[in-house]
């Protein structure tokens, strides 16, 4: 985790959570992304980094472990069927 505190996070960070925190739907997020200036399939890009801080623990701590457990079963899948590495052996990041 990266520290910080939840007044680390931006106006448009809370608001991305804040959004997550109520299952939205596509549009949900579409309106969200036009309104914030970010481009709709950079959504669960810039969700999958607050994750990573502190300063969003602090926040919303519900939506950081659906995120780590996504994670989890994502990394679970790729390593049962061998593609959690390269051909050369080193990891790949998803």
């Amino acid at each position: 985790m990266i520290p910080g505190s939840m007044h680390v996070l931006s106006l448009h960070d809370r608001m991305i959570l804040d959004l997550d925190k109520m299952s939205p739907s596509s549009r949900q997020r579409d309106d969200l992304c036009a309104r914030i200036d970010l481009a709709p399939d950079r959504f669960e890009t810039v969700l999958e980094g607050l994750a990573n801080t502190d300063a969003t623990y602090t926040y919303a701590p519900e939506v950081v472990r659906v995120i780590r457990h996504r994670r989890a079963e994502k990394f679970k899948f790729e390593k049962r069927h061998g593609r959690w590495k390269t051909k050369n052996g080193a990891p790949v990041t998803f």
